[in-house]
């Protein structure tokens, strides 16, 4: 579903995504880890063409990114990010209804799609169609911008960093929602930005490790864990695990 052949990104004489290569196939689950400057998001922008790579190639289905019409290209990606971005005017029915406005569907598609995907993420239409974003909670906002997201039936979903602003008890929520999200919609392809290794693990059925532009190893998590391909990688894991038990992390 998208491949990257040898792709940087550059600013200035810094490569913040330097000359990675991978591939995603349909209906994967990748999560990409790495701390702020890693070149996590930037890799991310480059899917839905919010930026342009400045080596290599990127592609989509099988197509060059670059042939591809960048509006009409992100109007079939899903893209969700921290500050969920809602409408504050609009009603949540409203909001998730934005794309498909677009792309001008009629209103019996609309109404149908809006009711069917607040059933998919657990937010009944009756009680929340006409709710607008500041009658709701940042994990219920959430879940509406994970609705938006899907309303035009993309076939990719990008998220950076999207629970990174909710509390421990919501945020799980809100994983095991995106899992079983995942799990009922098996043909969409998620792409999910982290720096939080437990959520990377958790969710990813492969996960993208990034320091400093490159990929340190990309694999199954299970894999990752019995045997870590760098030292930051071996440090990561050391540290998740010294946390988990409210150990002090390794220096």
């Amino acid at each position: 579903m998208i491949q990257f052949d040898h792709v940087s990104k550059i600013y200035g004489q810094r490569a913040v995504v330097d000359d990675i290569s991978f591939k995603v196939n349909k209906g994967e689950f990748i999560t990409i880890l790495g701390t702020s400057g890693s070149g996590k998001t930037t890799t991310l922008k480059m899917i839905n063409r919010l930026l342009e790579p400045s080596k290599g190639k990127i592609s989509f289905a099988g197509q060059d990114l670059s042939n591809l019409d960048p509006i009409e290209h992100r109007r079939h990606i899903g893209y969700v990010v921290q500050e969920i971005g809602l409408f504050p005017h609009l009603t949540v029915k409203d909001n998730i209804a934005t794309v498909p406005k677009l792309l001008k569907w009629d209103k019996e598609k609309i109404d149908q799609r809006v009711e069917e995907l607040l059933n998919l993420v657990q937010l009944p239409a009756q009680e929340f169609a006409h709710r607008y974003p500041a009658q709701l909670s940042g994990g219920q906002r959430q879940r509406i911008g994970v609705a938006r997201a899907l309303a035009a039936d993309p076939e990719v979903l990008l998220f950076d960093e999207p629970f990174g602003a909710i509390d421990l008890l919501t945020r799980n929520d809100l994983q095991e929602g995106l899992l079983k999200i995942h799990q009922d919609l098996s043909s969409k392809t998620f792409v999910f930005i982290t720096h939080d290794i437990n959520e990377a693990f958790k969710l990813g059925s492969r996960v993208m490790i990034m320091d400093q532009g490159k990929i340190l190893q990309f694999d199954q998590p299970q894999a990752i864990l019995e045997a870590p391909a760098h030292p930051l990688v071996e440090k990561l894991i050391a540290t998740a695990r010294a946390q988990e038990l409210g150990m002090r992390a390794p220096e």
